[in-house]
C-alpha cells in the first residue's frame, strides 16, 4: 500500500467530508456509487483525563491514498452546531483536511499567518477494542466560507486504513483533489495558499494549489459547468466536488450502470452527481 502519512515538511490532501442530516440515507447514496464503508462510529475528544463526545459520528470510504468521510450530528455540541449550520446551506462537501507529520507545528504556522485558531484537539474514534487517534489543528469557525479546513496528524495508521476496507466495487484508489467554485477564484485560492503554505498558480480559467500529494482546484461556476458538468449547490465560495482516481473507468461505469445515478462520461473522466442525501459531485478519472 502506498505511504498514507507525510514525512516532515510534506502536506497531503488527507480526506474530505460530506456533512449530512441523516447518516443512513447518505451512506446508502455513497454505497450506490460503488464504495464500501466502515461501520458507524461516534467520535470523541480527549480533554485532560476525560473522554468527551464531539457531537459527531462518521462512516468512511477508506482509499489506498486518503479517504472520504460522511459526517453527521449525534448530540448538541459546538462542533455539531457548526455541522448543522453548514447543512442548512446544503448537504454536501464542507471539509478540507490536510495531513502533516506535526499538526502542532502547522497550528503555530497558522497563527503566524494571521489565522484565528482553536486549541489543538485530541480526537478519537473506536476501532474494535482500541481507538484511532488524531491531533487536529483547526481555525476558527467561519474563517473559511467553504466550511471546515484543518490539519491533522495520524497516530494510529494501522487502525484507520484497515486492509480489508481498501477494495471497492468501483475500483476507487485515491482522493486526488478538491474543487472549489467562486465568482472570483483568486480570492479563495489566496486564502488556501496561505493556509497550506503552498503557491497558487493560475493557468487560464483554472487556479491550482499542488500539494505533496493531492491538489486544490479553483474555478468559476461557468467553467465548472462547461468543463465538468458540475453546478455548485451551495453559497459561493464553496466546495463542489472531489476527484477520485479509479483503476478503470470501464469498471466504474459497469458499477454505476443500473443504479439510477446521474453521471456524465467523457474520454478521460466520469462526473457523478450524487443523490441529494449526500450532496455535491464526485469526479472519477484513471491514472
Amino acid at each position: 500500500m502506498p505511504n498514507q502519512l507525510p514525512t516532515p515538511g510534506e502536506i497531503f490532501l488527507d480526506h474530505t467530508a460530506f456533512f449530512v442530516p441523516a447518516m443512513e440515507a447518505a451512506a446508502a447514496a455513497l454505497e450506490r456509487c460503488g464504495f464500501r464503508l466502515t461501520p458507524f462510529t461516534i467520535q470523541t475528544n480527549r480533554e485532560g483525563d476525560a473522554t468527551v463526545p464531539s457531537g459527531t459520528g462518521n462512516r468512511c470510504a477508506m482509499l489506498r491514498n486518503g479517504y472520504l468521510e460522511v459526517l453527521t450530528a449525534t448530540s448538541d455540541t459546538p462542533l455539531s452546531a457548526q455541522l448543522r449550520e453548514r447543512i442548512a446551506d446544503h448537504p454536501g462537501l464542507h471539509l478540507a483536511a490536510f495531513a502533516s507529520a506535526d499538526a502542532a507545528a502547522e497550528h503555530r504556522r497558522l497563527v503566524a499567518a494571521g489565522f484565528p485558531t482553536m486549541p489543538l484537539v485530541d480526537m478519537r474514534r473506536p476501532v474494535g477494542g482500541d481507538f484511532a487517534r488524531f491531533t487536529i489543528a483547526r481555525i476558527a469557525h467561519g474563517t473559511m466560507p467553504e466550511g471546515r479546513a484543518q490539519f491533522l496528524t495520524h497516530h494510529t495508521k494501522s487502525l484507520v486504513w484497515l486492509p480489508d476496507m481498501l477494495d471497492h466495487p468501483n475500483g476507487a484508489e485515491a482522493l486526488d483533489a478538491l474543487w472549489i467554485a467562486a465568482d472570483d477564484p483568486s480570492e479563495p485560492a489566496a486564502r488556501y495558499a496561505r493556509f497550506t503554505g503552498r503557491l497558487a498558480r493560475r493557468d487560464g480559467d483554472l487556479t491550482t494549489i499542488a500539494l505533496d500529494r493531492g491538489s486544490l482546484y479553483f474555478a468559476t461556476p461557468a467553467h465548472l459547468q462547461q468543463a465538468l458538468g458540475v453546478t455548485p449547490a451551495g453559497t459561493l465560495s464553496c466546495l463542489v466536488a472531489a476527484s477520485i482516481r479509479v483503476a478503470s473507468l470501464t469498471r466504474l461505469e459497469a458499477c454505476l450502470s443500473g443504479t439510477g445515478l446521474d453521471y456524465r462520461r467523457t474520454a478521460s473522466a466520469i462526473t457523478v452527481a450524487v443523490p441529494k442525501e449526500l450532496g455535491d459531485a464526485l469526479l472519477f478519472h484513471e491514472g
